[in-house]
């Protein structure tokens, strides 16, 4: 079931939703963020967690702001998402990691230090050692902390932020499809050129798609923003589309109460 949803405005420091009305707001701190781990030249890769208000077994959502260092558009979404979350309260579990390879994008690379390409690292039913996707399956400390934390976290659903020269686009993994079509549809709320594709149209051996998505039966959505798209442009689709995506999963048609797209494989409480 698609919705589409309206980006937030701030009016007076208070987060509105779509449509005008007034999203639930919560004056609670700005969640901490902690080192979850390293990189190859010893930068830290921080995470935080907002969580649900109240309810049992909220849906669990995990969100990447960046993989290839090289595509560092989605990172300038993080905090403004961060916040709206932290406002509106959508009902959901969220746990972020803000950028998965400080290494590659200090440099500008879209693999690591070693040269590995951590969306190519993971341990996928169609992995195959090569060097740019590294001698064994998480062989590289950064992809190695992903899988701890889908592992830890119990991910119903997980979003991944890029960017690509011919996006904005939503690609996807596993039974994401709708979920694909909420983000697509609320971000082109603020960008029309924003739809769903539903394959990437190459091979992905090795890839975070196919290890959450294909092989764990878990929904991932993989965004691309546009290569160079602008600051704000990619904060309002960022926004609208993480919120799209947190509604649809805590009105229980995703997680744990065993709604459709869920696969009993999805990672553990």
């Amino acid at each position: 079931m698609l919705r589409l949803l309206m980006v937030g405005v701030v009016v007076g420091g208070v987060l509105l939703a779509g449509g005008g009305c007034a999203a639930r707001a919560r004056t609670e701190p700005a969640p901490a963020w902690e080192v979850v781990g390293t990189s190859v030249r010893g930068a830290p890769i921080v995470a935080t967690t907002i969580e649900a208000p109240g309810g049992a077994l909220p849906a669990r959502l995990l969100l990447v702001g960046g993989i290839h260092g090289n595509e560092p558009e989605g990172l300038a979404a993080v905090d403004p998402i961060v916040r709206m979350l932290v406002a509106e309260a959508p009902g959901v579990r969220v746990r972020i990691i803000r950028d998965l390879n400080p290494d590659g994008t200090a440099a500008r690379t879209r693999g690591n230090a070693r040269g590995v390409d951590l969306n190519r690292n993971f341990p996928a039913s169609n992995f195959t050692p090569a060097r740019q996707r590294g001698a064994s399956a998480l062989s590289e400390p950064e992809s190695a902390v992903l899988a701890r934390e889908i592992e830890s976290f119990g991910a119903d659903v997980v979003v991944v932020f890029h960017s690509i020269g011919r996006g904005p686009f939503v690609n996807f993994d596993g039974p994401g499809e709708g979920l694909a079509r909420a983000f697509a549809a609320a971000a082109g709320e603020t960008d029309a050129r924003w739809h769903v594709v539903a394959s990437m149209g190459y091979p992905t051996p090795g890839s975070l798609g196919t290890f959450v998505g294909v092989d764990r039966g878990v929904p991932i959505l993989t965004v691309e923003f546009r290569r160079g798209q602008a600051r704000d442009e990619v904060v309002a689709a960022g926004v609208a589309g993480v919120r799209a995506v947190a509604r649809l999963m805590a009105a229980r048609e995703i997680g744990p109460a065993g709604g459709p797209g869920v696969s009993p494989a999805g990672g553990g409480p």
